[in-house]
C-alpha cells in the first residue's frame, strides 16, 4: 500500500492490470472486466457502437453459442451480465467460490474469442432497435437520456449510450469488429475481483485465461467539455399521466475531495428522505411521489442533477418550489447540522454497501480503470471526516453560482 492511503493495482505478465480484494466474510466472488468504451468516444457516424458491440460479446464465440455463455453460469447459480456507460463498458460474473474458474473461463472467452458474425449482428440489430423503443416509451428514461444534454449540449459526453435508430441501423459488421480490436486491448481494461478467493489463486487465474488477450496499445483521449446549460423540452404525442422533471448545474468530477463534497451536497438537497427537497416537495406540500438528487460524474468533469415525476398540473408548483430552495442555499448555504447528517448518512451508506462483494468489485473496477489505484475504505473515510463546514460551504457557493439546464418530458 502506498503511504498516501491507496493500493497498488497488479500487472500480469502480458500487460493487463488488475486487482484482488480477497474478503472471506461471505463464499461469494465476483469477477468483472471494465473497459474505455462507451459512447464517450463515438462520433456521429457510429453512435451506439459500443453498446452494440458488448450485446454482440453476449452471442457467441468460437468455443460457444450464446446460450451456453449463459447456461453455463446459471447452470452454477451463478450470475452474468454487463452494461455500457458514458466512458466505460463492463462485463461480469458473480459466483460460488467454487466455480470461479468458470466465469473467468467465459469472460476470457468472450473477450479473445468473440466472433461478430452476421445473422447475430442482424438480429442483435433489431434487439437494440426494440430496445431503443421500450426505453423511448418512457419518460423517466427520456429524461435521463436528456440531462446530459442539458448540461454539455452537443459534446460526446452528452451521447446516448444506445445510439440512434439511423446509425445503428448503419453499423457494419467491419465497424463493430474495428472498434472491438482498437478498444479491448491490454492498455485499455481493468480485471477486478472481490470476495471469497485467495489472492495466489485470482493471479493464477487471471494469468492463465487473460494471456492471449490482444497486445495492441490504445487508450482513447478526450477533451475536458464546457458546460452548456440548456433547456431540453420533449413533447411527447401521447397522454401520460405524469411528466417528467429535471434540473441540472455544476457539480465536480470522480474522485477526490471535491467528489466527495458534492456527494454531500447531493445528500442534503436530496439523497434520502430526510433531505430539503423531499421534505419540502412530497411531505410538506403532497406534489410528488418521490424526488431525488444526485451527482452526475465523469472523469474529468461533473455536474448536479435534481429530478422528479408529476402530474403536469403540478409542474408549475414543483418547479418554483425547487428553484427557491436552489436560491436559498446560494445565498445562504447549508446548516451545519444538515452538513453533519449527511457526513453521517454517507458513512453508513458507504459500509452497509460494502457488505457486497459486487459493490466492492465495481468500486475498485472503476478506480482501478481510470485511477491505475485503489483507494483503500479507510481513506476515503479520513478524506470524509476531514472535510470542514467552512471549506464545504466554500465549495457550495461554487456550485450554485452556475446557470441552470432544464429537460421536461411530457405532454403540458
Amino acid at each position: 500500500m502506498n503511504n498516501n492511503g491507496y493500493l497498488e493495482q497488479s500487472i500480469a505478465r502480458n500487460g493487463i492490470r488488475y486487482f484482488v480484494d480477497e474478503n472471506h466474510a461471505f463464499p461469494v466472488v465476483s469477477l468483472g472486466v471494465f473497459v474505455r468504451s462507451g459512447s464517450r468516444y463515438e462520433n456521429e457516424t457510429n453512435f451506439g457502437i459500443a453498446h452494440f458491440v458488448e450485446h454482440l460479446m453476449f452471442g457467441g464465440t468460437r468455443k460457444r453459442a450464446a446460450f451456453d455463455i449463459s447456461h453455463e453460469i446459471e447452470q452454477v447459480g451463478g450470475e452474468i451480465n454487463g452494461y455500457t456507460s458514458i466512458e466505460y463498458s463492463y462485463f461480469y460474473v458473480k459466483l460460488l467460490p467454487r466455480d470461479i474458474e468458470i466465469g473467468f473461463d467465459i469472460l476470457s472467452d468472450m473477450f479473445i474469442n468473440s466472433i461478430f458474425k452476421q445473422d447475430l449482428l442482424e438480429k442483435e440489430r433489431q434487439v437494440i432497435i426494440e430496445e431503443m423503443q421500450e426505453d423511448y416509451d418512457r419518460p423517466q428514461d427520456v429524461c435521463e437520456f436528456e440531462i446530459p444534454r442539458s448540461i454539455w449540449g452537443k459534446d460526446a459526453i452528452a451521447n446516448n449510450v444506445l445510439g440512434v435508430e439511423e446509425t445503428v441501423r448503419s453499423i457494419k459488421q467491419n465497424d463493430l469488429l474495428a472498434f472491438f480490436t482498437k478498444f479491448f486491448n491490454k492498455d485499455n481494461i481493468f480485471i477486478s475481483i472481490s470476495g471469497d478467493i485467495d489472492t495466489l489463486k485470482a493471479e493464477r487465474l487471471v494469468e492463465h485465461y487473460f494471456e492471449a488477450f490482444n497486445a495492441n496499445s490504445f487508450v482513447p483521449l478526450v477533451s475536458t467539455p464546457e458546460y452548456d446549460f440548456q433547456e431540453r423540452h420533449i413533447q411527447e404525442d401521447k397522454e401520460n399521466a405524469q411528466v417528467s422533471f429535471a434540473l441540472t448545474f455544476k457539480g465536480s468530477k470522480l474522485f477526490g475531495k471535491d467528489d466527495i463534497m458534492n456527494s454531500i451536497c447531493a445528500t442534503i438537497l436530496g439523497g434520502n428522505h430526510s433531505s430539503r427537497l423531499y421534505q419540502k416537495v412530497r411531505e410538506e406540500n403532497g406534489l410528488a411521489y418521490d424526488i431525488n438528487a444526485y451527482p452526475l460524474q465523469m472523469i474529468d468533469t461533473g455536474a448536479t442533477v435534481i429530478s422528479t415525476s408529476i402530474t403536469p398540473k403540478n409542474l408549475g408548483k414543483v418547479e418554483a418550489l425547487i428553484r427557491k430552495e436552489l436560491e436559498a442555499v446560494r445565498k445562504k448555504g447549508f446548516t451545519q447540522s444538515e452538513f453533519t447528517d449527511a457526513k453521517n448518512y454517507m458513512t453508513g451508506e458507504l459500509i452497509l454497501e460494502l457488505e457486497s462483494s459486487l459493490t466492492r468489485m465495481e468500486k475498485n473496477g472503476q478506480q482501478g480503470l481510470f485511477l491505475g489505484k485503489i483507494q483503500t475504505i479507510d481513506n476515503f473515510m479520513q478524506e470524509l471526516n476531514a472535510i470542514n463546514f467552512d471549506e464545504f460551504s466554500d465549495y457550495t457557493r461554487n456550485i450554485f453560482d452556475s446557470d441552470v439546464g432544464k429537460v421536461l418530458v411530457g405532454k403540458v
